[in-house]
């Protein structure tokens, strides 16, 4: 019998796939680090990623036509802003906050994603390739929630009791917290839930929460480390795409 299930936290093999070493230690300390360790798209970790503006002309590049070394010549350049706003971060020691949606008047906040790794490498191609990844469960010591996606009936329903309220009460942080979901076939399209999205109302201070870790491309690692230290680890973007994540 297992170690996992004779301490009644793993079904014993033959009644799930068999557990790997680091499955049956995680599940030896909690069954929610076993679950997060086990189940591979789960992650106890969400990211920040940034420059959003500077991906735009990358995000039309497959429609426009552009050649492989126009998208290489648009990544270099997408990547040197994005180190621009790195080191202003690194000045200013705060990741600040802004309206995921100013015509909705939706509350400033830092967004976040609970991806995965591999889920993380296509949400940065979209968001910037600087990440900062911090632990779930201290974005939401600090008052960090998942958001939660609604049809636009219910959206209404929670915009008429929240927008303009605070987000120090209920109903103005349900109101931040919440998304539209429209399936295909329901109407025009709308549907983020792949980002596993969420929020933190107000500017995160880099010195109450220091990142664990910071993904970028090779090439700026050095710099990074220069500018932040050995405090965070360092993951090269480039490094994981090579090696198929």
């Amino acid at each position: 019998m297992a170690l996992g299930a004779r301490r009644g936290i793993v079904p014993a093999p033959g009644k799930r796939r068999m557990a790997t070493i680091h499955d049956l230690v995680a599940y030896g300390k909690s069954g929610l680090r076993g679950m997060q360790t086990s189940q591979r798209d789960w992650s106890p970790f969400v990211a920040h990623f940034t420059t959003y503006s500077a991906m735009a002309g990358l995000r039309t590049a497959i429609r426009a036509g552009r050649t492989p070394a126009e998208i290489e010549k648009l990544l270099d350049e997408a990547d040197a802003v994005s180190a621009e706003t790195s080191a202003k971060i690194a000045a200013s020691k705060k990741l600040l906050a802004s309206s995921p949606s100013k015509k909705d008047d939706v509350p400033r906040c830092v967004c976040f994603s609970e991806c995965s790794l591999p889920g993380l490498l296509g949400h940065c191609e979209r968001y910037g390739r600087f990440g900062w990844v911090f632990r779930k469960t201290d974005i939401y010591g600090l008052g960090g929630r998942p958001c939660f996606y609604v049809s636009s009936d219910e959206y209404a329903e929670v915009a008429k009791r929240g927008r303009g309220e605070s987000v120090d009460t209920p109903a103005g942080r349900l109101f931040g917290l919440a998304n539209v979901y429209t399936p295909p076939k329901q109407g025009r399209v709308q549907d983020y839930t792949h980002e596993r999205e969420w929020r933190l109302f107000g500017d995160l201070d880099l010195g109450t929460a220091p990142p664990e870790l910071i993904l970028a491309p090779s090439r700026f690692i050095a710099d990074l480390r220069r500018t932040f230290g050995d405090a965070p680890h360092y993951i090269p973007l480039d490094l994981l795409h090579e090696w198929g994540l």
